[in-house]
């Protein structure tokens, strides 16, 4: 007998608990198939996990079916402009979030925020937002981390956030944070041409009472399919950041394993830090590819080593590049936003490459044409 619901199953309980039907445009069924195949053959979930995790998955198609549902009521919604927008990517744990962090205070940027994503419906307002639910329970919900995961991650509430949400809406998301390594080979080679037409249909949605148009998006995991990314977004901009994969991968693995649901027993730490390390890897080579298709002038290539040693120069450069003025209260905001999160500031995150199975001189071998392609600088 099955441990899971069938896609069917969910399907049928998401129109039940929603009243609604229409679950919109894009292939998402097959996704939701793929994930849950996996989970039933490669999980190692703690049973206790389970509600939540299947309760995730209903969220996401309630949500698409709001979403329908909310356009039906608002046709307006179709002719919402989209401007950008501007992409933070590239491996995780480079400085994503803190770049992503500085340039969200800057009130031109539309920001992708966490606590939208997760429900979208009705769209924020700019004069309710402060004291929304989902905002107050997004908040209440990091608050209630522990502080050790709380140091292993900068945390803004109102700055642009990785798009989990909206691609798990389409179940063509990379869903790292659950056991599911067969889900994430079938979505490394999966075509996301229809889901980011579909992220921008909720991206329309989430902007349609909240301004302004010009979006500011930070994923690492758009590395892995940046032509689909363009063709739903053509006037996107890319800056990518790098560092040392021998910090990057154990780093990474670290963060995942903490953020994982607890398994059934031990977890075999050396098989997800293998599978880390060769999917991050793969993801850059695509990353590689798609740059030469795409073209280098849309790329700007920022380094972890100067981001840290020099913010205010990293986005000096950021502007300089995008044409931007760089005004004295973006300027000053950024500068009190470095020293309240300077390093060690909410504690420190401590791992090795060894509790994973990896070692510095293995990672940096496997990344070695990663490493070269970018001039990156290795690390003590």
């Amino acid at each position: 007998m099955a441990r899971y619901p069938s896609a069917d199953q969910l399907l049928a309980e998401a129109m039940e608990e929603s009243g609604h039907a229409d679950f919109g445009p894009g292939d998402f069924r097959e996704g939701l198939m793929v994930l849950l195949d996996s989970l039933e053959r490669d999980g190692d979930l703690d049973p206790e996990a389970d509600p939540r995790v299947i309760g995730d998955f209903r969220r996401r198609l309630v949500n698409r079916l709001e979403v329908e549902a909310w356009y039906a009521e608002h046709p307006e919604v179709e002719d919402v402009t989209v401007r950008g927008p501007v992409d933070i990517n590239g491996l995780p744990r480079t400085g994503t979030t803190a770049l992503a962090d500085m340039l969200s205070l800057a009130p031109r940027f539309r920001c992708l925020r966490g606590w939208e994503q997760a429900r979208p419906c009705p769209p924020p307002t700019r004069e309710h937002e402060a004291t929304d639910p989902r905002r107050v329970r997004f908040v209440k919900d990091w608050e209630n981390n522990s502080a050790e995961h709380r140091a292993m991650h900068i945390f803004e509430p109102d700055a642009t956030m990785e798009d989990t949400e909206l691609l798990g809406m389409a179940f063509h998301g990379q869903q790292m944070v659950l056991p599911v390594p067969g889900y994430r080979d079938w979505w490394r080679e999966a075509d996301l041409t229809e889901t980011y037409h579909y992220h921008r249909r909720v991206v329309k949605l989430l902007g349609s009472r909240r301004p302004p148009d010009l979006w500011l998006f930070k994923a690492p995991h758009h590395k892995f399919h940046l032509e689909a990314l363009v063709s739903a977004y053509p006037d996107i901009r890319f800056v990518m950041t790098h560092r040392d994969p021998a910090k990057v991968v154990p780093s990474y693995a670290s963060l995942v394993s903490s953020i994982t649901p607890p398994a059934d027993g031990e977890r075999d730490l050396a098989k997800l830090g293998r599978e880390i390390c060769d999917h991050l890897r793969i993801g850059m080579e695509h990353a590689i590819e798609a740059r030469a298709a795409i073209g280098e002038d849309r790329f700007l290539d920022v380094h972890h080593r100067r981001l840290v040693t020099d913010p205010m120069g990293t986005v000096r450069q950021v502007y300089d590049w995008l044409g931007f003025e760089l005004t004295p209260s973006v300027a000053r905001a950024m500068r009190d936003w470095q020293e309240a999160n300077r390093v060690g500031a909410h504690g420190t995150h401590r791992y090795t490459a060894e509790q994973f199975g990896l070692s510095a001189g293995q990672i940096r071998s496997d990344y070695d044409a990663y490493i070269r392609r970018f001039d990156v600088a290795l690390e003590g």
